[in-house]
This record gives C-alpha cells, structure tokens and sequence, in this order.
C-alpha cells in the first residue's frame, strides 16, 4: 500500500468507508472511500504540501485527521 497522498509506502488500514493511513512523511490520518473515488474519477492529484500542513494542524488537537470528500477537493 502506499500513502494516498505522496505515493510513499505505507500500511493502510481499511476499517468499513474509512482507510487510515500513517505515512512516516505526511503523518497520520483518515481518507474516506468517497474521497478516493473523487480523486480517480476525476484524476485528481493532493497539493502535497497543502496536505502536509493541514495533517499537521490537525493532529495538534489529538485526533486522526479525516480526508472526506469535502476536504478532499481543497487539497487538490
């Protein structure tokens, strides 16, 4: 598996409509299946740097960041 994200190997852990990912690069964090569906539909790729940030702010409250589809189309 590899991070959705930057294309870095990493081990997903699918749990139901949400694959949690803990990418040593970006962090940790949530994308939902819908999300992932809208990236392939539309051949969409991250803002890796945008993503990076937006993990890291997130996870300062002590929470998995979650990658929805709404969130996932202010990271492209």
């Amino acid at each position: 598996m590899r991070c959705y994200i930057c294309g870095t190997p990493a081990e997903a852990i699918v749990s139901g409509a949400l694959n949690e990912c803990p990418c040593p690069i970006c962090g940790h964090y949530r994308i939902s299946n819908t999300a992932i569906a809208l990236f392939e539909m539309n051949r969409w790729h991250f803002n890796v740097e945008a993503a990076r940030r937006w993990i890291a702010s997130e996870l300062r409250w002590g929470e998995t960041p979650l990658i929805d589809s709404q969130r996932a189309v202010l990271l492209t």
